[in-house]
């Protein structure tokens, strides 16, 4: 034997090893199981990026719609090159009404689908369209200037924010969170983030009122820029929602009156295509939206949105929407829409039946085809038929999506476990207008779910519950969480064994 080497006794290690990976074969790692299946093909984004500029007006940029002062004067509009472009090729929702005319108010609305919602709401369990992502696997990442929510931060798993919310102290730092989910933030991520951190305050240097302003939309644009084009490079297997909010609008319609409230938004208009463009690029869908509008008292004055004086007028509550996606048919979107709509919409876009736990808006129908989820309690098979033929047939999963079905179209779910324990009913009939999930529960266990989405209050539950079948109190199948516990220590006594048996060779 060589000086320094030792007995390694080969068959006690490899018997070890070979314990340790029937123990790896009882108790697998739990992966949360989902059938997809294109029933006709359709082009899921890859992701998306969400603009929210603080402040838009829709009148102001929409040619459709007059911007009007209080005093029933009429108001100039933005003159814009980018937008109008960017709708040509997009859905544009031409009366979407936010039901709270204020910042916070604004952004919850947006996020949970409830008209009553605010910051606290969204920290509820399952009820923001980020706990929805974060069980898809997507990464929810977001650049949030002056006029950001805590709430909506805490979300993230890993979020650019303006601490001083001050535009002529700008100071943006990163934020990390931990959510439940099989991904991690890519450290080169991290490091871009924190460096376009570092150049922010070198946006806002200049002495001139409006290149300040301007400088601050810009860089939050410009940041968005990059985090796209290193998810690009680097990770382009993650679907991800990118949220960007940008404050300067508000800001300018504040302080610098409504002449400076549409010089501000033409800069950002001026802006936005490079964006734009890289989403087009790399199948992500690019959605353009408000927290709420603006109003101005008279031709020439400082405006507002939150006082009881401005809070009533079109001005302050019709918030644009316009959504580009390579499923969504260009054009105009005509009705009255309200912004607790955006959140089904969003997700509908791409191709998510589920909803927030206590959203109240309805899915607007951008794709031309809607989807269908079907839950089981346990593994089964599920077959979808239409006009008494069978459409497609899956099986071995407890949850499945069929995807691209035609709207306002009649379809029959039959379902079997594979266990054979009997079904509360084993067939359900349902009309599709939107996007539906559909749940099955066991005879006799009282698990039975009616169609989604089904909420009573904030208070309420949704027809997922508040400890529904996927979820136990700590947010996961209890069941997968045994086996993560089993597997680490099956592993870690493996360790110490290997080690001991290295050191008596």
């Amino acid at each position: 034997m060589m000086p320094g080497t030792r007995n390694f006794k080969p068959f006690s290690i490899l018997a070890l090893l070979a314990v340790l990976l029937i123990f790896s074969a009882t108790f697998p790692v739990p992966a949360s199981a989902l059938t997809e299946v294109e029933v006709t093909p359709v082009n899921t984004p890859d992701g998306a990026v969400v603009l929210i500029v603080d402040g838009l007006s829709a009148p102001f940029i929409y040619p459709e719609l007059t911007p009007h002062a209080l005093d029933g004067t009429n108001l100039e509009k933005a003159r814009l090159e980018n937008i109008p472009e960017i709708s040509k090729k997009s859905a544009r929702v031409l009366e979407l009404r936010a039901p709270q005319t204020f910042t916070e108010g604004g952004h919850s609305v947006l996020v949970t689908g409830n008209p009553d919602a605010d910051s606290e709401f969204i920290s509820f369990k399952d009820a923001n369209i980020f706990d929805v992502l974060h069980d898809e696997g997507y990464l929810c990442i977001a650049v949030m200037e002056k006029g950001d929510s805590w709430s909506i931060c805490a979300e993230q798993d890993a979020v650019l924010r303006d601490e001083n919310n001050s535009v002529k102290n700008m100071k943006i730092v990163l934020e990390q969170n931990e959510h439940s989910g099989d991904y991690t933030v890519p450290s080169g991520l991290l490091q871009l983030m924190e460096e376009e951190a570092g150049k922010a305050p070198g946006y806002v240097t200049s002495k001139e009122t409006r290149e300040r302003y301007n400088g601050y939309n810009r860089w939050g644009i410009e940041t968005a820029c990059t985090v796209v084009e290193y998810m690009e490079k680097n990770r382009p297997g993650q679907k991800y929602l990118l949220t960007v909010n940008v404050g300067a609008v508000d800001m300018s319609g504040h302080y610098r009156g409504n002449y400076g409230y549409i010089d501000c938004i033409e800069s950002l208009d001026s802006e936005l295509l490079p964006l734009y463009t890289l989403c087009e690029k790399n199948n992500l869908a690019f959605v353009l939206t408000a927290d709420h509008g603006m109003a101005f008292s008279a031709d020439d004055s400082k405006g507002g949105h939150q006082s009881e004086k401005y809070s009533g007028s079109d001005e302050a509550q019709l918030v644009p929407l316009i959504i580009y996606a390579q499923d969504v048919e260009s054009r105009i979107i005509r009705g009255e829409f309200r912004q607790e709509d955006f959140a089904p919409t969003l997700l509908g876009i791409l191709d998510i039946p589920e909803r927030p736990r206590f959203a109240k808006g309805e899915q607007i129908l951008l794709t031309g085809h809607v989807n269908i989820k079907v839950t089981l309690p346990e593994k089964g098979t599920v077959e979808l038929r239409k006009d008494g033929k069978i459409l497609e047939t899956a099986g071995n999963d407890d949850r499945f999506v069929f995807l691209g079905l035609e709207s306002d179209k009649s379809y029959t779910i039959r379902a079997e476990l594979d266990s054979g324990k009997s079904l509360e009913a084993k067939e359900k009939e349902v009309f599709l207008e939107t996007d539906s999930v559909i749940s099955f529960g066991e005879e006799g266990t009282g698990k039975e779910k009616s169609e989604y989405p089904s909420v009573e209050s904030k208070e309420g539950i949704s027809s997922a519950g508040v400890l529904g079948e996927e979820n136990s109190l700590f947010g996961r199948k209890s069941s997968y969480l045994i086996g993560y516990l089993l597997i680490g220590i099956i592993n870690l006594a493996g360790f110490f064994i290997i080690m001991k048996i290295l050191k008596k060779g």
